[in-house]
């Protein structure tokens, strides 16, 4: 949907249990997860093939993506992102490299029914 945010998971974690002991009383004790952002959606899926383009931000001045800690319960679904090869394939892009490689992917709402209808 239009509201969606695309992340890339980078790590889950927890504080250490000292941290609860401290003057910030605010600070759960649930899971949390860093994630960076890519950029927003436009409002309509590409023409031809009815996926969603997703791109990477610009890097930050320090060289880093935008990211944020989150609690990881308000992470909804995972997506499949296809990367967009474009007229050839990188021979360095591998399945462990790729995430960081590529700038362009497809939103692939083609993976099962519950992601039909919800991205």
């Amino acid at each position: 949907t239009i509201g969606t945010r695309i992340g890339r998971l980078k790590v889950i974690f927890r504080l250490p249990q000292q941290v609860y002991g401290s003057i910030q009383p605010a600070w759960t004790k649930d899971p949390l997860a860093y994630v960076e952002w890519y950029a927003p959606l436009k409002p309509a899926a590409e023409d031809y093939h009815e996926m969603y383009m997703v791109k990477k931000h610009l890097l930050s001045s320090d060289g880093s993506l935008p990211g944020k800690v989150i609690p990881l319960s308000s992470i909804r679904q995972t997506c499949q992102l296809v990367p967009n090869f474009g007229t050839t394939i990188p021979i360095d892009w591998t399945s462990d490299n790729v995430l960081d490689k590529c700038n362009t992917f497809l939103l692939n709402c083609f993976t099962s029914k519950y992601a039909y209808q919800t991205l």
